[in-house]
């Protein structure tokens, strides 16, 4: 199985959206990086309709004058319209986690379920968030993953047109955490969410510390935490597991 790519404009900007399988449609929003792709997330294809649009400023979509999270979510709304997509299911990592209950705490009304995997955007002073942007370039991938081996062979440095792609999306990750990669109000607004909603978190998570869980869990009405020992951000390149569990949450 693969990703089919199509393109749709939405208000005027080109963006790119994969889709494989059939059935309940659930829903990818992807953080602030797309270089490691997401052929890991096909499992959940299998029963299912999956459904990932690039953000505009990410990967193959054009960029665009936002600014927020807030205009993120609403662009996927729109996204979602575009296909004809009424309910679904949500998962978002990290900064598409952000994105995700941002989108929910406006309304659950076409939610069935939501997935969070460490997801940015709160505020915590006990387990702050690592703005990715402040981590020296030589240290940043031991950051994103425990398992260094997802990226494969790296003999001598990246091309050119991998590293302009990287430099496009870490500027519009610096417009959209301007103010840092939370949001003061978002914990206050989580009590709207009152879907059934799943946190996944790995452990030895350095960019977004796991310590955060519990408080996220604190604020939702309806939420539960699964965490994987010995994993890091990038949780879904390094657990096959935890796909599966994503995929048991959204069909049961």
């Amino acid at each position: 199985m693969q990703f089919d790519e199509q393109h749709l404009d939405i208000n005027g900007i080109d963006t790119a959206v994969f889709t494989a399988g059939t059935g309940d449609p659930v829903v990818w929003f992807h953080g602030a990086g797309t270089a490691t792709g997401f052929d890991c997330l096909l499992p959940l294809a299998e029963g299912n309709r999956l459904i990932l649009a690039h953000h505009p400023g990410f990967g193959s979509s054009a960029d665009s004058t936002y600014t927020t999270v807030g205009d993120l979510a609403r662009h996927q709304l729109d996204v979602l319209d575009a296909l004809g997509v009424d309910t679904f299911a949500l998962v978002g990592h990290s900064m598409g986690g952000w994105t995700a209950a941002t989108l929910a705490s406006f309304s659950t009304a076409r939610l069935t379920k939501l997935v969070l995997v460490a997801p940015a955007g709160l505020e915590s002073a006990d387990h702050p968030n690592v703005n990715i942007l402040q981590i020296p370039p030589e240290e940043l991938l031991s950051y994103l993953t425990a398992d260094m081996s997802i990226f494969g062979p790296m003999d001598g440095p990246p091309p050119d047109e991998f590293l302009a792609a990287r430099a496009r999306e870490a500027n519009t990750w610096a417009t959209i955490s301007r103010n840092g990669p939370s949001e003061p109000n978002l914990r206050g607004w989580l009590h709207r969410i009152d879907v059934p909603t799943l946190l996944l978190w790995g452990d030895a998570d350095r960019v977004i510390p796991v310590g955060q869980s519990a408080e996220w869990a604190a604020a939702l009405p309806n939420a539960s935490i699964t965490t994987f020992a010995g994993a890091g951000h990038l949780l879904f390149d390094e657990r096959t597991d935890a796909v599966a569990a994503v995929a048991e949450f959204v069909r049961t």
